[in-house]
């Protein structure tokens, strides 16, 4: 389907309720993620999604021909609308006269989604030190995607798949389980359980071995990654010596 092919709509395109930036947004000039969440549309938020890998995984912006066939918009002004809306809310920046020259306003996902690697430990081996001290491991896979949830774990249930008492899982909503994959899911009773896609591709099986079979009432999501806050926890009170 064709969108967007005449300057009309650029009113439409930029005509959204949102929430307005706070007084030390509007100073930095830049929206939080909070608030560019809530002021862009679904087609925008697409756009935006798209500007964002262009640059971070290619180093350079699209241009608007790119876009305009990647969204399947015929015409250019259509793009420039959305580019419009999105320069106006403040979170993207474009220079004139320069077909690529699309900003984001925030910095780049790896300034606060990576950490610099400092080893990595294999079994039986000593530590292998990273390379560089420049060395980054990227956890954006698990974060970034506009179907991304987070599911606070107060259980012991299940341990046994790495995901203990306190931690927090991240779960995909958008995307479609493969074979193996691990799901979060409602069992009959509503109480949370995860299971896995079986090769054969029928009814998802418990994750967790030993537990019985029961019916699954609700996939959440496809489990993206765990989270663990590692806080110091207080000593127990047989190893408090008087």
């Amino acid at each position: 389907m064709l969108l967007d092919s005449s300057t009309s709509k650029c009113a439409k395109a930029g005509n959204v309720s949102s929430v307005p930036p706070s007084d030390s947004q509007k100073r930095s000039g830049r929206i939080g993620s909070y608030g560019k969440q809530a002021a862009l549309t679904k087609r925008q938020q697409e756009i935006y999604e798209f500007l964002k890998d262009r640059i971070h995984n290619r180093g350079y912006g699209p241009t608007v021909r790119e876009i305009g066939i990647h969204f399947k918009i015929r015409s250019p002004n259509g793009v420039m609308c959305h580019l419009k809306a999105l320069e106006k809310k403040g979170i993207i920046h474009r220079e004139s006269n320069m077909s690529r020259a699309i900003g984001l306003t925030e910095g780049p996902p790896e300034e606060t989604m990576s950490l610099p690697l400092i080893g990595t430990a294999v079994d039986g081996e000593r530590l292998q030190t990273a390379v560089s001290s420049a060395e980054k491991v990227d956890f954006r896979n698990i974060f970034l995607g506009e179907h991304k949830a987070c599911l606070n774990v107060h259980s012991s249930t299940f341990a046994e798949l790495g995901i203990c008492d306190g931690d927090s899982v991240v779960v995909d909503r958008g995307m479609q389980g493969e074979p193996g994959s691990l799901i979060a899911a409602l069992d009959h009773q509503h109480q949370l359980t995860f299971c896995r896609i079986p090769k054969n591709g029928r009814r998802p099986m418990p994750a967790v071995p030993g537990t019985s079979t029961v019916p699954t009432r609700q996939i959440l999501g496809v489990v993206a990654g765990v989270i663990r806050n590692c806080i110091p926890l207080p000593p127990a009170k047989d190893d408090i010596r008087e």
